[in-house]
């Protein structure tokens, strides 16, 4: 693993790999009717009838566009500092993955509480945890890229 992880070119792969797919189903899904605006989202909380909204105009495609922007400058930096890691840069790359599981494992868990307790809007409310789970991973990578990678 350790091996895998000292070669930029696997971050710059993998992070581009899993932008792609998620911008693909942003693009599929802002132009699919299907969304409806804010009847779906019910109860005291106002974010979630406006965030319906959001989705029902197909405004997701603004955050594909911000992920694929965010995720090119990743790969640019990459490949311009193409000396693979060391071992310093490495470890501090696997303990960004290891929170990043944790992380990713508390928001699954938020994510499931959220919809027990209130089922309606549920692709709503997976397509925000979404946008939310893989925007914060292309940006913590592009921190990643900018303060452990300079020099």
């Amino acid at each position: 693993m350790k091996r895998l992880l000292k070669s930029p070119v696997v971050n710059a792969v993998f992070i581009s790999l899993f932008t792609a797919f998620y911008t693909w189903v942003f693009f599929v899904f802002s132009k699919k009717i299907g969304f409806e605006s804010s009847p779906d989202f019910t109860g005291a909380v106002p974010f979630w009838p406006a965030w319906g909204d959001f989705l029902a105009a197909g405004h997701q495609r603004y955050i594909a566009w911000a992920m694929i922007a965010v995720t090119i400058l990743v790969v640019v930096l990459l490949v311009i500092s193409r000396r693979p890691y060391d071992e310093y840069h490495t470890a501090i790359l696997n303990n960004c993955l290891l929170v990043a599981v944790v992380l990713t494992l508390v928001a699954i868990a938020v994510f499931f509480v959220i919809v027990i307790n209130e089922p309606s809007g549920i692709v709503g409310k997976f397509t925000l945890f979404i946008a939310i789970h893989w925007t914060t991973v292309v940006f913590a990578n592009l921190a990643y890229v900018l303060l452990c990678r300079r020099g």
